[in-house]
C-alpha cells in the first residue's frame, strides 16, 4: 500500500460523506442539476483517494492513472456542479485540457515521463482545468454574496494547484538525483492534505450553495402565479420593497382585460383560464424583456418597467394592448375576443413607485370609462399630472 497513516483513510470517508448528503439533495430537489454534478464528483474523489492509497508507491502503472484520472473526473463533475447554478457547461477548453492530461499521464507510452515529472505535470493540468472554467464561473460573483463565494474559493483551488505545480517543479531541480521518497515523501504529505482542505471547503461551500439555490427556488415558487408563469401580488410587493433601497424602477404599466367575466359566463372557466394563460405569454414575450411581469388579480396585470425603459413606457403600453387585442384562441376559447384596458405612469421624483402605482390604476378606470379597449397615462403636463389617452 501506498499509504498506511489513518489520515488517508479519513479523507476519502469525508470526500463519501459529502457525496451521499449531495447525493440525498439531488434525489429529493431533482431541479437542482447542480447538486447531482457535486454528488457525483466528491465520490469520484473518494474513488480516486482510495485507489491512490492502494497503490505501489513509486511505480508508474495503470492504478496510478486511473487514480489521477478519477481526481481530474472528479474535477470535472465538481466544476459541472458550480456551473449548473448559473445553467452553463463546461468550457471545451475545459474538457480538452482534462483530455490532454489523460493522454500525457498514460503508463507504458513512448511519452512517459519520470515520476516526478508527472506529479509536476498533474498539478498543471488540474491549474488549467480550474482556470480556464473561472471565465464561465466569473459572471456569476457578481450576483450574489454566495456567488462571489463560490468564485474566490474556485479561484483559490486553482491558486492552489499552481502553487503545487510550482513547488513540485522546484524540487525537481533542486533535488534531480534524490531517491523519490527523499524528495516526494514529505511533498506528497503535504499534496495530500492541501488536497484535503481544498476538498473540504469546496464541499462546504457547494453545500452553502446549493442550500441558498433550494431557498431561492421556494420563494421563486411562492411568487409565481401558477396559471401563467407571472409573478404574483407577493412578488410584486417584494419588488416595491426592494425598490425602496435601489430606486431601479422607472415605470408601472397596468393591464385589466376587458369584461373577462362574462368569458368566464359564456365561455366557462376553461376557456377564462385559456384566455389569461395566453395573455401572461404575449405579456412576458412584450414587456418581460423590459420589467418584471406580474398578475395580481383574476384578470390584472401590472408590469414594473426598469428606468432604461422608463422612455419607451407609453409605446410599450401601446404595443402591450395590440398584442392582447392580436390573440386568438382554439377549443372552448375559440369564439373569445380579448382586448384591455391599459394605464401607465412614469416614476419621478416627485412621484414614487406606489405613487405611481396608484395614478397608473387611475389611468385604466380612466380607459374603461372612455370606452375600453384604450391606453392612458397618467402624464406631467406643465407642472400637473393629467390622464391623457394616447391609444
Amino acid at each position: 500500500m501506498a499509504y498506511d497513516h489513518p489520515f488517508y483513510l479519513l479523507i476519502p470517508a469525508v470526500f463519501g460523506l459529502f457525496a451521499v448528503a449531495l447525493g440525498l439533495i439531488a434525489v429529493f430537489e431533482r431541479r437542482l442539476l447542480s447538486a447531482r454534478w457535486a454528488a457525483v464528483g466528491f465520490m469520484l474523489g473518494s474513488i480516486s483517494l482510495v485507489i491512490d492509497g492502494v497503490r505501489t508507491l513509486g511505480q508508474l502503472d495503470w492504478p496510478l492513472w486511473f487514480a489521477a484520472m478519477s481526481h481530474f473526473a472528479a474535477m470535472l463533475a465538481l466544476i459541472a456542479g458550480f456551473l449548473a447554478r448559473g445553467k452553463q457547461r463546461v468550457p471545451a477548453a475545459t474538457v480538452a485540457i482534462t483530455l490532454a492530461g489523460a493522454i500525457l499521464l498514460m503508463p507504458y507510452v513512448p511519452w512517459q515521463q519520470p515520476l516526478g515529472v508527472r506529479s509536476a505535470a498533474m498539478q498543471a493540468v488540474g491549474a488549467g482545468m480550474i482556470f480556464s472554467a473561472l471565465s464561465a464561473i466569473g459572471p456569476q460573483h457578481r450576483v450574489t454574496q454566495i456567488d462571489k463565494v463560490v468564485f474566490f474559493v474556485t479561484f483559490c483551488a486553482g491558486l492552489t494547484y499552481l502553487i503545487r505545480m510550482v513547488l513540485a517543479t522546484i524540487n525537481l531541480v533542486l533535488h534531480p538525483g534524490s531517491a523519490l521518497a527523499e524528495v516526494f515523501g514529505p511533498m506528497l504529505m503535504m499534496f495530500h492534505i492541501t488536497g484535503a482542505i481544498t476538498g473540504m471547503i469546496v464541499g462546504l461551500v457547494l453545500m452553502l450553495s446549493i442550500g441558498h439555490d433550494m431557498l431561492r427556488l421556494k420563494i421563486d415558487e411562492s411568487e409565481t402565479d401558477p396559471l401563467t408563469g407571472l409573478g404574483n401580488r407577493r412578488k410584486l410587493d417584494r419588488l416595491i420593497a426592494d425598490d425602496d433601497d435601489n430606486g431601479q424602477i422607472g415605470a408601472v404599466i397596468m393591464i385589466d382585460l376587458d369584461r373577462f367575466k362574462s368569458i368566464n359566463d359564456r365561455y366557462g372557466h376553461d376557456a377564462g383560464d385559456e384566455v389569461l394563460r395566453k395573455v401572461g405569454a404575449r405579456l412576458a414575450g412584450v414587456l418581460g424583456p423590459f420589467g418584471a411581469v406580474c398578475r395580481i388579480g383574476g384578470e390584472e396585470f401590472v408590469a414594473l418597467l426598469g428606468q432604461p425603459s422608463a422612455e419607451a413606457t407609453g409605446s410599450l403600453a401601446i404595443a402591450a394592448r395590440a398584442a392582447i387585442a392580436d390573440l386568438s384562441f382554439d377549443g372552448p376559447a375559440s369564439g373569445v375576443r380579448t382586448t384591455a384596458s391599459v394605464g401607465f405612469c412614469l416614476v419621478a421624483p416627485d412621484i414614487g413607485l406606489r405613487e405611481a402605482l396608484k395614478r397608473a390604476d387611475q389611468a385604466v378606470y380612466a380607459a374603461k370609462a372612455d370606452g375600453r379597449d384604450r391606453v392612458v397615462g397618467s402624464i406631467a403636463t406643465k407642472g400637473l399630472q393629467v390622464l391623457k389617452a394616447v391609444a
